[in-house]
């Protein structure tokens, strides 16, 4: 009985929550999550629960488990037009304590749990699951590593709205009586508590090797999900932490795992392969109705599998098929790209780079007409197909999955503006300063001035603004502008820094150099959630 916790006392003195100085013991939770069934219980049968508040929304989830309730899980208000519109949101952050309450016993199988995911294909699709699958899930977890130390306290930077977050984050440790940490960890100096498991990205790791940033206190364990955890990143954690990179989706949940960077996939205990010409079926208790279909090519050889490029990844172009994983792999090699990212825009293949050192250097004393034409003629030694269209960038954008923030990049390329280059970032809790070259070839240049070339006020806005929200994740309300101010122009290849701070109601945005201050002003931030209670 997965749910025992909450049909007994005996578990009610131990400690279920912390967040690194208060603790909240079993009872404690199960008053809350009592007071909040009595809140819910007469809401529609559908519900919405977004909360960034990690506390909130474990109350909020058990208690619509225990209210029967079909229950959507969203991580960003465009959900919200994906969803039966009869449906009540749940966004409250206070809660009363009810005592004495005797929780009724419910059949897993019939709550049903939905989440979002895009893919590669940028469409959304909802994914159901039931609370069997999840919890089935999370209890293989630990059984599969043995991590049943109730010492043992789970971090996450990701969140509970996503599948990984969901089973990792909250259903594992609390199906195997660790400590939840609540306190939304966002840089490697957060994670500050003795044995601790890290629930994480590869994109948060190889950011912390990439910009120096350690552990306040390294984890006993680490888990990895969301893409593949490249062999550096993987080696360096493995120096001080025991590593296990996840393998699996929304769709299949937990499918294979490694813990060493040169193993091969094993394959959990409760999941079934079938190779198929141009998919994969799936076939585990962490599915619902227990089959789920992949477009990865695998090779299976009895509970070992080796991945190879997505069936989905592939495009046809002018009747020509073209693999963009492949592309990426010799633009990586070319020298001048760190990495990158292809896509079909419209009937052509557009390419986001992220620069390596060489390729920033190429582009600082050439341009960047030059550093195209390179690469275009590099990669036509190897396809005859290649992006037309090209955009620079110092890292490609990352969901808090760490996956590819397609809807991101599609947005890069549907704005008809040049992007400043990126030279470098400096990272804080709520900071950020950029480094950038408005380079000479940028388009806003035209017209602004023929015979004295400058950046318009209006485009050192929008960057501000377009890296603000890429940066903090938030929405900045329209035109709701304050204390802007233009003190220097900023000319053709002029390199800036342009610093963001984030507060609860506000990014304040710089453009400076050693020498000058050019621009500052501050955004207001909206309630993403105005409107939809």
């Amino acid at each position: 009985m997965m749910l025992e916790v909450f049909y007994t006392n005996k578990y009610d003195n131990k400690i279920a929550l912390t967040d690194g100085e208060k603790n909240y013991t079993v009872l404690e939770l199960k008053n809350f999550i009592a007071s909040e069934i009595l809140h819910i219980k007469n809401k529609k049968d559908n519900v919405v629960i977004y909360n960034e508040d990690n506390f909130a929304f474990i109350i909020q989830f058990f208690a619509s488990v225990f209210c029967g309730k079909n229950i959507y899980l969203i991580t960003d208000k465009a959900r919200l037009n994906d969803i039966n519109p009869d449906y009540d949101f749940l966004n409250d952050k206070s809660f009363d304590k009810t005592e004495n309450y005797t929780f009724s016993k419910i059949d897993e199988h019939k709550i049903f749990i939905n989440f979002f995911t895009s893919g590669s294909t940028n469409k959304p699709k909802t994914i159901t699951q039931t609370l069997y699958n999840i919890m089935f899930e999370a209890k293989a977890l630990g059984d599969e590593f043995k991590i049943y130390d109730e010492n043992l306290t789970v971090l996450s930077t990701t969140t509970l709205s996503h599948r990984y977050g969901l089973v990792t984050h909250l259903m594992f440790p609390f199906i195997h009586g660790l400590k939840i940490c609540i306190k939304n960890i966002t840089y490697p100096d957060n994670v500050d508590i003795d044995n601790s498991v890290l629930v994480t990205t590869p994109s948060f790791l190889s950011s912390a090797i990439k910009y120096n940033l350690p552990f306040k206190i390294s984890p006993k364990y680490i888990f990895s999900a969301g893409s593949k955890l490249d062999n550096t990143t993987f080696d360096d954690m493995e120096k001080i932490s025991n590593v296990i990179e996840i393998y699996g989706s929304t769709e299949t949940g937990d499918i294979a795992y490694k813990i060493h960077s040169k193993d091969n996939l094993t394959l959990f205990k409760d999941v079934k392969m079938e190779v198929n010409e141009d998919n994969v079926k799936v076939v585990s208790n962490y599915i619902y109705q227990n089959t789920a279909i992949i477009n990865d090519k695998i090779e299976v050889s009895g509970n070992q599998i080796i991945l190879g490029k997505r069936t989905d990844r592939m495009f046809k172009i002018y009747e020509k098929r073209v693999s963009a994983e492949e592309l990426e792999d010799k633009l990586k090699i070319s020298g001048y790209i760190e990495n990158c990212y292809i896509i079909k825009f419209g009937d052509k293949l557009v390419c986001l780079c992220a620069l390596s050192n060489i390729g920033k250097s190429y582009i600082i004393n050439n341009n960047v007409p030059q550093l195209i034409k390179n690469l275009k003629q590099y990669l036509l030694k190897y396809s005859e197909i290649i992006p037309q269209k090209w955009k620079f960038i110092d890292e490609i954008p990352k969901t808090t999955m760490g996956k590819i923030n397609t809807n991101l990049v599609n947005h890069i390329f549907s704005v008809n503006l040049s992007l400043p280059i990126i030279l470098n970032r400096t990272e804080k809790p709520n900071e950020v300063i950029y480094e950038i070259l408005f380079h000479k070839n940028c388009n806003f240049f035209n017209g602004h001035f023929p015979e004295f070339k400058l950046v318009p006020g209006v485009v050192q806005l929008y960057w501000a603004k377009e890296f603000a929200k890429a940066h903090f994740n938030v929405e900045l309300g329209e035109g709701q502008w304050k204390r802007i101010k233009f003190s220097n122009i900023i000319k053709p290849d002029c390199i800036v820094n342009l610093k963001l701070v984030k507060d609860d109601k506000q990014v304040s945005y710089e453009f400076y150099s050693d020498e000058k201050k050019y621009a500052s002003g501050t955004f207001l931030c909206e309630n993403i959630f105005e409107g939809v209670l």
